[in-house]
């Protein structure tokens, strides 16, 4: 469930340790990245290999910053396994091994970004799927659509919403192909249907303490049922279309329906959120009037939508394996 995370501590024995004590004198167990900025490596071979990065920021307080992919860095850049519960306290285990730290030393660091995710396989084709979100109940996102994703976000990125569709990724990385092993995985993967949402809580402790309700990496090992409580409230608040087949059928056969006809198609591909957007770039004189023209034309959510359910469905039911100890 967790993947990417921003974590800093401004307690200066740690500090110290990790930049004079163990940075400096070892180098051979880093990667160079920018001063004051090092790469820790999952020492996995080939195009599996991740990193997590430290980084040591000097100011009127010193701090160490540690994010990355926990996830890729556990499992592998490849791999489109999620984080369970008990690989994610291992996967902090090792990292405080690595760094020399003392057992949960690592638990104590602040979140200041983190990244919630789910892959799951449904019972739809995932790039028709995403073609279908349309919008974000929250008016503060707003919609970008980018190759293998659609990314929903507020004006300052501090939320972000984004929905992966895996075969289009991977789609885009045959061209791209760097080794052997990079060519089995899109073989072993190029089928498989799989769905990702990931949200992202970011900019600062307070707004992930708001939302998630967590601190520090420790809070995220006693309190790892929180994210998917978290995850689940998200994908309530994606809109799907109401109506993917709107028809023209005209009773009286006048231009007002057709032009009636149009608006309903433009509110159902924009979505409630897109249609704000819109009415809101129009002088401030008009939006009242634009309003009271699309209130009879009912601008949902898709709330009653049954490929939402279905989908919803779907995750909810593989989120269950993140509590499934691992099967040796």
């Amino acid at each position: 469930m967790v993947d990417n995370l921003t974590a800093k501590t401004y307690d200066l024995r740690i500090v110290s340790h990790i930049n004079d004590s163990f940075v400096k004198a070892r180098p051979r167990y880093f990667k160079f990245r920018c001063p004051n900025c090092y790469l820790i490596s999952n020492r996995m071979g080939g195009d599996n290999e991740a990193f997590m990065t430290i980084e040591i920021r000097r100011g009127f307080y010193d701090d160490c910053r540690i994010y990355g992919s926990i996830r890729k860095w556990y499992h592998g850049a490849l791999s489109e396994k999620d984080l369970r519960w008990e690989e994610f306290i291992e996967a902090i285990d090792i990292l405080e091994q690595i760094l020399e730290l003392p057992e949960k030393e690592l638990y104590k660091f602040t979140l200041s970004k983190i990244e919630v995710g789910l892959g799951a396989k449904i019972p739809y084709d995932s790039t028709y799927v995403k073609t279908q979100i349309v919008g974000f109940k929250r008016s503060s996102y707003k919609i970008g659509d980018f190759e293998g994703y659609r990314k929903f976000a507020t004006k300052n990125q501090d939320r972000i919403a984004k929905i992966y569709d895996k075969k289009t990724e991977i789609r885009k990385k045959i061209g791209l192909i760097k080794s052997i092993e990079e060519e089995q995985f899109i073989e072993r993967t190029k089928e498989l249907n799989i769905f990702r949402p990931e949200f992202t809580v970011q900019k600062g402790k307070a707004n992930v303490r708001k939302d998630i309700g967590i601190e520090t990496i420790g809070d995220i090992v006693a309190h790892y049922p929180r994210l998917l409580a978290y995850f689940l409230r998200q994908i309530k608040h994606w809109q799907f279309k109401d109506d993917s087949d709107i028809e023209f059928n005209p009773t009286k056969g006048s231009v007002k329906e057709f032009s009636d006809y149009l608006l309903s198609v433009a509110i159902n591909y924009l979505g409630a959120v897109g249609v704000r957007d819109v009415i809101s770039q129009l002088a401030p004189d008009y939006q009242s009037d634009a309003r009271r023209k699309v209130k009879k034309l009912t601008v949902g959510s898709g709330s009653d939508n049954q490929l939402k359910k279905d989908v919803i469905r779907a995750l909810q039911i593989q989120s269950v394996d993140l509590f499934r100890r691992k099967v040796l």
